[in-house]
Formats: C-alpha cells, sequence, structure tokens
C-alpha cells in the first residue's frame, strides 16, 4: 500500500505543475520602437539585356500603433538607403496586427497571412486567403497543397552573412515551385525567436525556350540579411 500512496502523490505533483505551451508568438514579435536593418542583394534579369545587379540598405521600423475593438495594429514604416552615410529615405508604409491565431500584414496594398500560430514543424496555412494577387507564373499548375504556406527547420540555429547568429529559427516557404521549361517562383522568410524577420530570399524567374530569347531568364533574384536591429 506504501508504495500505491507513492504513485499517487506522484500524479497529483504532475498534475499540479502547470502546462505550458508554446504558440511560437515570439518568432513574429510586434511591439513600436522595434526596428530592423538589413542588406539588401537584388539582381533583374531581362531577355534583352545583361543582368543588372544593385546593392542596398533597407529599415523597416514600427512606428505607431492604435488599439481598436481590443485589436492592435501596427504602423510600419519601409525606409532604404544606398549606404551607411546616406539619409533614410522612406519608400512604403505597412500595417500588422494578430486576429486570432493570423498574423496578417499588409505590404504596399497586399495583405497576407504571414504566420499562425501555434507554429511547428507540420504547420501550413493558406497566406493568400486576403488578397487575390495572381500568380507569378501563370501557367504552372499548382494543386491546393502547393499553394499553401508551410514552416520547415524548425527550431533550428542559423548563422547569417552578415555575422549575426541564433539559437532558434523557423523558415515560411511561401512559394517553392520550379520548372526547367516553365521557370521558379521560389519564396522563403527566416524568422528567429525574439527578433522577427532575419532573412528573406526570393526567386521569380520565367525561362524562355524558344526563338531568339532561348535559354535566357526574365525576373529577379533578391536576397534581404538582418545585419542589425532594435529589440
Amino acid at each position: 500500500m506504501r508504495y500505491g500512496w507513492i504513485f499517487i502523490l506522484a500524479l497529483l505533483t504532475c498534475n499540479d505543475k502547470p502546462v505550458t505551451v508554446d504558440l511560437g508568438t515570439d518568432f513574429f514579435p510586434l511591439r513600436t520602437g522595434r526596428e530592423w536593418t538589413y542588406s539588401v542583394s537584388k539582381t533583374t534579369y531581362t531577355y534583352l539585356s545583361e543582368p543588372v545587379t544593385e546593392s542596398y540598405q533597407l529599415k523597416i521600423a514600427i512606428a505607431d500603433s492604435t488599439l481598436a475593438n481590443g485589436i492592435a495594429s501596427y504602423f510600419i514604416l519601409i525606409s532604404t538607403r544606398n549606404t551607411t552615410g546616406n539619409p533614410w529615405q522612406v519608400v512604403s508604409s505597412w500595417s500588422a496586427h494578430i486576429s486570432g491565431n493570423q498574423v496578417i500584414q499588409n505590404e504596399s496594398n497586399i495583405t497576407r497571412v504571414k504566420m499562425i500560430f501555434p507554429v511547428g514543424p507540420a504547420t501550413v496555412w493558406d497566406g493568400n486567403q486576403y488578397n487575390d494577387e495572381p500568380p507569378f507564373l501563370e501557367d504552372y499548375v499548382t494543386t491546393p497543397g502547393q499553394r499553401l504556406f508551410r514552416i520547415e527547420n524548425y527550431n533550428q540555429p542559423k548563422d547569417l552573412a552578415s555575422g549575426l547568429n541564433f539559437e532558434s529559427t523557423l523558415t515560411v516557404v511561401i512559394s517553392d515551385l520550379s520548372d526547367p521549361i516553365i521557370g521558379e517562383d521560389i519564396q522563403k522568410e527566416i524568422y528567429a525567436r525574439n527578433i522577427g524577420l532575419v532573412q528573406k530570399e526570393v526567386s521569380q524567374l520565367v525561362f524562355c525556350m524558344q526563338g531568339s530569347c532561348t535559354g535566357l531568364q526574365q525576373g529577379t533574384r533578391y536576397t534581404q540579411t538582418l545585419t542589425s536591429y532594435v529589440p
């Protein structure tokens, strides 16, 4: 009987422990005053000329917030500059809020569900449910599953070329389409806990397979890497 009481006490002790659920909201922190500065490399491809690469800096800053009906909305300024010595120039404004378990962000009048909670290695969602943006590769026939955003490399460390290192990151795969004849639409964003977006990679290219442009490609390759941040 003594061992039976020990077993019961062990169960009671376990049941008294608070149950915590990791929703992953710290992968997309929203708070007024936060800033992220990135180095950007963008290469533009056309059928008629050589590729053109431009490099610049980009800053994302949460400038203000409002509260309505219990939902906080955040006003975000997007600025760019050519080099560190140049002044920042505001080029766009976004907004973001959390509704239910969705992080909804309006980027230059295109609304996307950037993330849903809880996040995990098997999390998938329709990131374009609030917009009617046409697909980049119009001739690429996709399945419903291919049109969903998904998480990969969940809770993995990440070292950036900028020298910043993070112990826990995840990758949001926005698009991962590639066809040797049609082209490719690959879009991935990497988020770190308590930091937010640390890297973004986009490769959107259309391939030419006939006429004088055969073997050439048209579109852009874009890499955005975090260099500093204000938590």
